[in-house]
């Protein structure tokens, strides 16, 4: 009897010694479960790269859009819980259950936080045929042009889709919301000036306020942003006391994910978040570095879908 069950025990430990020493032992799949592109892509493209390097193993991007990033999140949900199929998204990973029409997950029991990445800002932007320079502007614009200003955002049920209606709930406007499968196309439009107003995440934006062809209107955040730091929060420029929850992107995988591949892959991305090149990237395209480890981002991401249950109520926020 005392033999079988160190042999059970035995068998039990095999998995998480295996994942320990022998992880991993050939291609890693990350998920993003957005368009190529946007917000998440930007970070995911050049993380993967890193690690690769670390690794000694393929980390290969996989984006998987659609339904406010539900349907690539689900994905890894149901995959196996061996570390080879992980995904990376925004907080919104918590929001977008609450809101689509039929939840796909638990975001609560659905993933395995391994670990935080970066916090990222949401800007208001507007086309430069708008006329408007400041938020009051933009307020006074859609009072004076009932249901005629509608803003993108990079899908319905993302955080950028609550922004936008905390702020029209906030400022007493009607704004009409126009989603996308992604940042990346919901630019086409707003740079074409078909839509004239947009939420979106500052990587996405960036390039486009450098160059001239969007106009930063406002940080949503309840603090400005180093990489544009001139750049007023909308609490500052015209609704008093309005911020929206920080933004941040991190790391996920399937329930029962191992614990041993858990901080292994952790330790890396702390790692890779030392890189040089990677610190570059992430700067340049507006991104916060700000790691942090299971058991500090698995609290983190409970509170936030608390939060949200609470702002998706009182916004009456729907998936369209």
């Amino acid at each position: 009897m005392f033999v079988h069950r160190l042999v059970i025990v035995f068998f039990m430990l095999l998995p998480a010694a295996f994942a320990q020493d022998g992880y991993p032992s050939k291609p890693i799949r990350l998920v993003v479960p957005y368009g190529p592109g946007g917000g998440a892509d930007i970070v995911a493209r050049p993380l993967a790269q890193q690690l690769a390097e670390q690794l000694g193993q393929p980390v290969v991007v996989e984006n998987r859009a659609g339904a406010s990033g539900t349907i690539g999140s689900a994905a890894v949900a149901q995959a196996a819980p061996d570390g080879y199929t992980l995904l990376i998204n925004f907080s919104s990973l918590f929001l977008a259950p609450l809101v689509v029409e039929e939840q796909p997950f638990d975001p609560e029991k659905s993933f395995t936080p391994i670990g935080q990445i970066a916090t990222v800002p949401q800007v208001i932007v507007v086309h430069p045929s708008l006329p408007v320079q400041s938020t009051r502007e933009l307020i006074d614009y859609a009072s004076k042009n009932p249901g005629q200003l509608s803003y993108v955002t990079a899908g319905a049920g993302t955080q950028q889709h609550l922004t936008g209606e905390s702020l029209g709930l906030a400022a007493g406007v009607r704004l009409s919301h126009v989603a996308y499968k992604g940042g990346s196309q919901a630019m086409t439009d707003l740079l074409g000036g078909h839509v004239k107003m947009g939420v979106l995440l500052l990587p996405t934006v960036l390039p486009q306020i450098q160059a001239g062809k969007l106009r930063p209107i406002a940080v949503v955040e309840n603090r400005r942003t180093d990489t544009l730091p001139e750049l007023p929060t909308v609490a500052e420029s015209g609704v008093p006391g309005f911020a929206m929850p920080d933004m941040f992107i991190g790391l996920f995988g399937p329930p029962a994910t191992p614990q041993p591949v858990i901080q292994r892959l952790n330790a890396e991305v702390r790692k890779a978040l030392q890189a040089p090149e990677l610190l570059k990237t992430l700067d340049l395209a507006g991104y916060a570095p700000a790691p942090q480890d299971a058991a500090e981002f698995a609290p983190k991401t409970r509170d936030s879908y608390g939060l949200y249950k609470k702002l998706v109520k009182e916004t009456e926020l729907v998936s369209r």
